[in-house]
């Protein structure tokens, strides 16, 4: 059986329909050099290979893909980085003016993915936690983690720390 006959119109008009949503969820999750449009064609890749009948909930498990895929570039990065840094040492450089943007970076890509579901999308904790494959608990803990560090952050730059 051919992979593309098993996608029908509807199924495709599904997955059409994740695509801006899970575009600003790859933006929030991917590293500043990774294209959220990549990490989503990638997903729609992957997913395209699949079997719509195995797949419960086509957003929640697209969600998941890019969350994998992100992973996968990150690891990708920082590996280069380190070989990069043996190389040459000013192969590797930091930016002038540091952002808010680059404290949300320094979050583990789980939990900006946590971040994003909970703060931005309203989902429950339950649900981004097992969409990240953390458990609920795991993800609670990590998001007061994470909003405790990001505040204490933005209050060290407001002062002139």
């Amino acid at each position: 059986m051919d992979r593309i006959q098993l996608w029908d119109p509807e199924a495709i008009g599904r997955l059409r329909e994740c695509y801006e949503p899970l575009r600003r969820f790859a933006a929030v999750i991917g590293g500043w050099d990774v294209d959220p449009d990549d990490l989503v064609q990638s997903a729609f890749a992957n997913v395209l290979t699949r079997d719509p009948a195995l797949i419960r909930e086509l957003g929640p498990y697209l969600r998941r893909v890019v969350a994998n895929l992100a992973t996968d570039e990150r690891r990708r990065a920082t590996r280069t980085d380190g070989v990069l840094r043996r190389v040459d040492a000013t192969a590797a450089s930091a930016d002038a003016y540091p952002s808010d943007l680059e404290d949300l970076m320094r979050v583990p890509a789980r939990v900006r993915a946590l971040l994003y579901l909970v703060d931005v999308e309203g989902e429950a904790v339950a649900d981004a936690a097992s969409l990240v494959g953390m458990s609920n608990g795991s993800a609670r803990v990590a998001l007061v983690r994470a909003r405790r560090r990001l505040r204490a952050e933005l209050i060290s730059e407001a002062n002139g720390d």
